[in-house]
């Protein structure tokens, strides 16, 4: 079994996207597989600054959602970036 992370980055909420997105994780569900989907669309991720925190292990210095998405990134086995 597989820890799959689905990230949406579309903005229509029925929009092609998601009916791939809900397809793939069907599919992924029906193999055994752990899925779980983060629309960004709920989120406030604002864009990379280039301070390399990341880089070396320290937290975003920005204060927004990307920090609560970290840790499932880093335990998932796959990202599917759906946009």
């Amino acid at each position: 079994m597989k820890k799959i992370i689905v990230i949406l980055g579309d903005g229509r909420t029925n929009g092609n996207t998601i009916q791939l997105a809900e397809s793939f994780m069907k599919g992924a569900i029906e193999a055994g597989h752990q899925i779980e989907l983060v629309s960004l669309n709920k989120l406030n991720v604002n864009g990379c600054t280039g301070c390399n925190a990341c880089r070396y292990g320290k937290p975003c210095v920005q204060k927004d959602d990307f920090n609560s998405l970290v840790p499932k990134i880093k335990t998932a086995d796959l990202i599917v970036n759906a946009n």
